[in-house]
């Protein structure tokens, strides 16, 4: 039937009758409604599909309970914003979210002025989809009747289903190690043919939480990650001569902000940043040592995070992302500051223990365009407790440092944070 081969985007009255002249049954990739479902049925109905093999649902159609085989197309009033009705269910109602297509409003074949739609579900990788709310894992089966229903899976069934989504989660995690790889590599180069002092090093990275698919080609990255420009500290962010190298699914950009510092976007919509942040400042009368600047390192941070903002902006990604930030090479490190704004610099003693410290945070693109601010603050309350130094963790306190990096890179200060 061609319901089933063209995009609901194409689908007619005449398909609608197909369906009826040929008789159809429910089954595993197909079935009726017909009423319009409310948002419960219809996510647990659209995540069943997802779950198992994908499908379609024909709402406005009615169907025998006997064997769920059509006996109408009786259809349905017509719906006011019933496609993005659907899409908004689906992105917030379900994790990860669920990608459906939903027709246009099909006349049916009576002419009656009543209408159908065909949502159309595909299989996913990212199963299992979970309901929000404590809902539960559904999936399409007919192990209890003739007719193909919907029921909340067994554990074996969900084993299967997290089975298929561990090649996307071991994909991400190889994205990730292979952007520390690159900046690693590259430091090292940099320190060795430029006589940089090794130090400690800042990173940070974001990818959609299920990098299922690419968000975009490979030919169209150098031109987004250098055309995505920011204002910071009166020279722009990146830099503008800047060196731009192609590898493979990347684009990456050499001294974006400092000597020793990196930036890689690619095609499945990752975001590495990475940074030396201890370098030579002067530490009290005069005296050079190596350290890092707190307000410096505050204002990388905001950086960092409004050009990811930009960046997934321009990839067109909306979604969950895992943040993955990480210290290394800090234990030996001073950290140089101000208290209270003052004008006098201070000298915090260097940890003492670790060497490098890795950790991860959900949030998503929401995160990024509603509540930069909160973002930096989250991710500088784990650097602080990770260097000993839980007396910048409190609220008050991360925000006078946010505002120190507002300050160092030049921004207007807000009159309130974005948290």
């Amino acid at each position: 039937m061609s319901i089933y081969t063209k995009p609901v985007s194409q689908l007619t009255t005449t398909d609608l009758q197909e369906l009826l002249n040929d008789g159809a049954a429910e089954n595993l990739r197909l079935e009726f409604k017909r009423e319009v479902p409310d948002k419960q049925e219809t996510l647990k109905k659209v995540s069943s599909f997802a779950n198992t093999f994908g499908g379609l649902i024909v709402v406005g159609a009615s169907a025998r309970s006997s064997d769920g085989r059509i006996e109408a197309l009786s259809g349905v009033a017509e719906q006011s914003g019933y496609r993005q009705k659907v899409v908004d269910w689906c992105f917030n109602g379900a994790n990860p979210p669920l990608t459906v297509s939903v027709s246009d409003p099909l006349q049916i074949p009576t002419a009656n002025g009543k209408v159908c739609y065909v949502i159309s579900v595909p299989e996913s990788d990212l199963a299992p989809h979970f309901l929000n709310g404590r809902k539960g894992i559904w999936i399409r089966t007919d192990e209890f009747s003739g007719r193909f229903d919907t029921q909340l899976a067994n554990e074996s069934e969900v084993r299967q289903l997290f089975d298929r989504r561990a090649a996307i989660v071991q994909r991400r995690t190889d994205l990730l190690a292979r952007a520390r790889e690159r900046y690693r590599t590259y430091a090292s180069n940099v320190q060795e043919t430029k006589k940089v002092q090794p130090g400690a090093t800042f990173e940070f990275s974001l990818v959609p939480r299920f990098p299922a698919v690419p968000v975009c080609e490979q030919q169209t990255l150098s031109n987004l990650i250098t055309t995505t420009r920011l204002n910071w500290r009166q020279v722009g962010f990146p830099g503008i001569n800047n060196n731009v190298i192609s590898q493979h699914e990347s684009a990456i950009v050499i001294q974006p902000a400092r000597p020793v510092s990196m930036i890689e976007a690619n095609v499945w919509g990752m975001l590495f940043y990475g940074a030396q942040i201890e370098a030579e400042q002067y530490l009290g009368d005069q005296h050079k040592g190596y350290a890092i600047h707190l307000h410096e390192f505050a204002g990388l941070v905001l950086i960092f995070i409004a050009h990811a903002a930009e960046m997934l902006k321009s990839l067109g990604y909306t979604g969950p992302l895992l943040l993955q930030t990480g210290l290394t090479d800090f234990r030996k490190a001073q950290w140089l500051y101000s208290s209270e704004g003052g004008p006098w610099m201070e000298v915090k003693a260097a940890s003492g223990l670790d060497d490098q410290v890795l950790f991860s945070i959900e949030s998503s693109t929401d995160d990024f365009q509603e509540r930069p601010d909160g973002v930096a603050m989250d991710l500088l309350r784990y650097v602080f407790f990770s260097v000993d130094w839980p007396q910048l963790t409190t609220s008050k306190q991360l925000e006078a440092v946010v505002r120190s990096g507002y300050k160092f890179n030049y921004w207007e200060q807000p009159t309130a944070l974005r948290v």
